[in-house]
């Protein structure tokens, strides 16, 4: 009996520790399935972060290449810089090259192409342009091409209008304009507000004048008011506050010399024995030669004040010509401008004082406008130019140099 009970607990036992190892077996499996089940999640999550980084990052170029698609399309279909033309009078000379100098700089910094074209009514009009690597199509129109032979303008003013057109043929969204006349100017502003192939009005920037013309964009000028009280005051200081002074030039018709004379005269009222005789009227180097001669035969005259450079130029040639001397003191010259001729007499001592305007910053700043105009940027209504008196005692001062000889390296 003893043994068939002992026999049946040490069952018992060996069944609860079997049980007992079967639920801890039971557990650990189980512990063991949710541990590789946890590790597969995580592992699942790992692959699957750098996987949605990665289409973030996708997103996010997407947009990009998006957004540029969309800013390009709305840009110069072609991707070309843009060109703008500087419409010049034919045979302005040495302001002239300067202005297309200081125009050339500034379409080099700004990334645009510079059309330079000038009007030659008798050869036609020759288009070319500044950079050397730009393969546009040069042109040139005859004479008897435009309007037929017909000119409603004057010769030179109608190569110029047509000049204009020339440009806006070959894609000129900018114009730099040094205009020959109002008349002239009102013509080609009302070729620019016909609008460009995309709808545009094209800008006008207005160089050395001052018409009264609605349309312009903005103006680059000196103060010819500020340049005639300059021209002034040289004069009266040269005569040492007395004589008398005849002016010489175009009648006043170009608000450009109705301004200098305004300033001539503003300046001399404060000299009491200063006497300032009728304006004579010429427009060339041989009419105003002409005119001096007239002049200083019948009047006592002791200065010239030429309000442009032919005028200057043609009294000189008279003054030449004559025995300058009169009681030891000879005539006086002060003019405008910085043309060669003028200088090689300013340097002679026939001219003894020139108001010089910088043509470079001209062109460069023309520049600057329309390029900030096409940009949408503001632009200045006017921007005015400072004038320097040049004399034979300091043409030769380095600042001066480069105001008169732009081009030269």
């Amino acid at each position: 009996m003893m043994n068939n009970k002992g026999n049946s607990m040490c069952t018992k036992r060996t069944n609860r520790s079997k049980n007992k190892i079967n639920r801890n077996r039971t557990e650990w499996i189980a512990h063991l399935v949710m541990k590789i089940k946890i590790c597969t999640h995580v592992e699942a999550i790992r692959t699957r972060v750098p996987i949605l980084r990665y289409m973030g990052m996708s997103a996010a170029i997407c947009c990009l290449l998006l957004c540029m698609a969309c800013g390009m399309s709305n840009a110069d279909p072609a991707g070309s810089p843009p060109r703008i033309a500087l419409i010049t009078p034919a045979g302005t000379g040495e302001l002239a090259e300067a202005i297309r100098l200081g125009a050339e700089a500034a379409a080099k910094e700004a990334g645009a192409e510079l059309i330079t074209v000038e009007a030659f009514p008798s050869e036609g009009l020759t288009y070319a342009p500044s950079n050397p690597d730009f393969t546009a199509v040069q042109g040139k129109v005859k004479q008897e091409h435009l309007l037929n032979g017909t000119y409603p303008l004057s010769e030179r003013e109608q190569a110029q209008v047509d000049a204009v057109s020339l440009a806006m043929e070959q894609g000129a969204s900018a114009l730099l304009i040094d205009p020959l006349s109002e008349k002239a100017l009102r013509d080609i502003i009302q070729k620019a507000q016909t609008k460009d192939a995309n709808g545009v009005i094209i800008p006008v920037i207005l160089l050395n004048d001052e018409f009264p013309v609605k349309g312009i964009t903005s103006v680059i000028s000196i103060d010819n008011v500020e340049a005639g009280r300059q021209a002034g005051q040289a004069m009266a200081v040269l005569l040492g506050g007395r004589g008398f002074i005849a002016l010489l030039g175009p009648g006043p018709v170009n608000p450009v010399l109705i301004n200098r004379e305004q300033g001539v005269e503003e300046s001399l009222a404060q000299y009491p024995d200063i006497h300032v005789e009728t304006q004579s009227v010429c427009s060339t180097r041989d009419a105003c030669w002409q005119a001096a001669k007239q002049l200083l035969d019948q009047q006592q005259v002791n200065g010239v004040i030429a309000l442009q450079e032919s005028a200057s130029l043609g009294a000189a040639d008279e003054l030449n010509r004559r025995t300058s001397e009169n009681n030891g003191n000879k005539v006086k010259i002060v003019g405008f401008g910085s043309e060669q001729q003028q200088l090689e007499q300013l340097q002679e001592g026939r001219i003894q004082h020139l108001i010089v305007q910088n043509g470079f910053s001209a062109g460069y700043l023309g520049v600057n406008q329309a390029v900030a105009r096409l940009n949408n940027q503001q632009v200045q209504a006017r921007v005015t130019l400072e004038t320097k008196l040049v004399s034979t005692d300091n043409m030769f001062w380095m600042d001066n140099q480069k105001l008169l000889f732009p081009f030269v390296q």
